[in-house]
């Protein structure tokens, strides 16, 4: 597991976890780079973006998704449960697999990419 990625899942768990509650959807997709935006009123402006860039596989709500901001919102899996995704997603050496836990659906959401970073930066709409 690579600790820089570790240390920015953790930073962004910790953003997202500061709030009552946090909303995400999908900004764009440009066939390398995936926005996904969250904050509390995605009406006006959103407070997150979470950019995935060199994206190899994504399984993924296009709607927007509530998360619940008592327990981790984003993670990276196990050494065993990455195995395991990596195995049935057939993800390719390289690709760092990323975990969402959404409160409205039953399945997580799940990025496998080479890098993530964010942005904090409020976006007014």
């Amino acid at each position: 597991m690579n600790n820089q990625l570790q240390q920015v899942v953790s930073e962004i768990d910790q953003e997202v976890r500061s709030h009552p509650w946090f909303d995400f959807h999908v900004l764009e997709y440009d066939g390398y780079r995936l926005s996904i935006v969250g904050g509390q009123d995605l009406t006006y402006s959103h407070e997150l973006e979470l950019i995935f860039e060199d994206v190899f596989f994504a399984s993924i709500f296009f709607e927007g998704w509530h998360t619940d901001t008592d327990r981790p919102v984003i993670e990276l899996p196990s050494k065993k449960l990455n195995k395991e995704l990596n195995m049935k997603f057939e993800i390719q050496q390289g690709f760092q697999v990323f975990i969402i836990h959404s409160e409205d659906f039953q399945n997580d959401i799940y990025v496998a990419a080479k890098t993530l970073c964010y942005s904090t930066d409020t976006v007014y709409y």
